[in-house]
């Protein structure tokens, strides 16, 4: 008798690549941006807690243009990111129906844009009114 082989579909290096799978590494890529920018966050913990010194340096740090720069082209990827996650949001969820008829995915990301919006909004006031009663 003999030993059973499985078949291997030959798969071009660069599958990635291609059209279908385009859109997806591109969105999968900008999660590397997203931790990228929470490192830096963490950092700037880290250095607040380390003292006054350390805090200092990495303000010195952050508002140097190459940081500048890098938190210009981390929010174009942090953007995108949020874009194309509420786009993705209709496709994961259960079919939503209100009075009786079928909300359309592109009702759905505009509603949850919207309220992330909102929340940034509602978060960056906080922040101001916070920063002006120090």
């Amino acid at each position: 008798m003999s030993e059973r082989r499985p078949y291997h579909r030959v798969q071009p290096r660069n599958w990635w690549a291609q059209k279908p799978y385009r859109a997806y590494t591109l969105r999968e890529l900008t999660g590397v941006a997203v931790a990228l920018y929470g490192a830096i966050l963490l950092a700037g913990l880290v250095c607040l807690w380390r003292g006054p010194a350390a805090f200092e340096a990495y303000r010195q740090w952050a508002t140097s243009n190459g940081a500048l720069l890098l938190h210009l082209v981390l929010l174009a990827v942090m953007l995108w990111h949020v874009m194309t996650w509420f786009q993705i949001l209709p496709k994961t969820m259960p079919k939503l129906i209100l009075g009786g008829h079928l909300v359309a995915p592109s009702t759905m990301t505009a509603v949850a844009l919207a309220f992330a919006v909102a929340c940034s909004i509602g978060l960056l006031v906080v922040v101001i009114i916070i920063g002006a009663l120090s």
